[in-house]
């Protein structure tokens, strides 16, 4: 069947997982169900509810980047193995290729990725093993170059450790939650009271944040305007960079945040879901 873009908004471009062959499905493999306290629904069946709305993946989008990072970074102990018979300075050419490697590693990930929230994090950077390599770097044109051996075993310990950050954090599918809200909605009698409310309107952006006791997770709520809808979003953010599906087969949370996903965000269920976004959808 032909499907408008509505679709595409909320179940993502077909064109993003190529082994769909051009469906949109409704249910992917690993998808969860919410717990019945979240009255939830889907494109299929419309009516009131929460409805998982799929992120595109990161992860096919920083994979030639990382694979060639590696290329870069091994690269630059070509000035260690061959003294002084490069086309340029040493520690020049070091520079060069180290900084590409680097580059290609993190920028792509933090370009791409997917949360609202505006706290600095280095993450996914193991910024302890990088920052020794930077100081024997240092060493080893003071002091001597065999010490560049040393900077470099701590360089690709860091690199090795943050593509590990990197995959840890796309190992659960990117969806959010949505649910149509009024015009007359008010967050500081709508939403629960542990979250931690930053404006007494609707706005497009964060509306409310929750982190204590969520580990390595911050949850989001953020407010999003489309055609003349207004909806409220739910998002589970790893590490400040990646939004997590909090209910699929993937997603490892601990007994507080198990506690803090049992109840819904919202005191209310919102509004009916607007019938052009509701259409009968392949299933996997």
């Amino acid at each position: 069947m032909v499907v408008g873009k509505e679709q595409h908004w909320l179940l993502g471009d077909s064109s993003w997982w190529p082994n769909s062959e051009g469906r949109l499905l409704v249910t992917r493999i690993g998808d969860l169900n919410p717990p019945k306290s979240w009255v939830s629904t889907d494109p299929n069946q419309g009516g009131i509810g929460w409805i998982r709305q799929r992120l595109q993946p990161v992860g096919p989008r920083i994979l030639y980047t990382s694979a060639w990072s590696l290329f870069f970074l091994i690269a630059s102990i070509v000035p260690l193995i061959f003294p002084e018979k490069t086309p340029i300075n040493d520690q020049l050419l070091a520079i060069i290729l180290f900084s590409i490697s680097w580059s290609l590693t993190l920028i792509p990930f933090l370009w791409f990725s997917n949360a609202n929230n505006e706290k600095f994090t280095l993450f996914p950077l193991d910024y302890i093993s990088f920052f020794l390599g930077i100081i024997f770097f240092i060493l080893h044109i003071i002091i001597d170059t065999k010490l560049g051996w040393i900077g470099f075993f701590f360089f690709f310990t860091a690199w090795f450790r943050t593509i590990r950050n990197i995959g840890d954090s796309l190992k659960v599918n990117s969806s959010r939650w949505l649910l149509p809200i009024s015009s007359s909605f008010i967050p500081q009698e709508t939403i629960s009271q542990e979250w931690e409310i930053s404006t007494n309107r609707f706005r497009n952006g964060i509306i409310a944040t929750k982190s204590d006791g969520l580990g390595f997770y911050s949850a989001e709520l953020t407010g999003i305007s489309f055609r003349n809808f207004r909806f409220i979003a739910f998002s589970m953010v790893f590490r400040n960079r990646i939004i997590h599906d909090p209910f699929n087969i993937n997603f490892s949370s601990n007994p507080q945040i198990e506690i803090f996903l049992s109840s819904p965000p919202l005191k209310n269920n919102g509004e009916k879901w607007p019938d052009f976004l509701i259409r009968e959808i392949e299933e996997e």
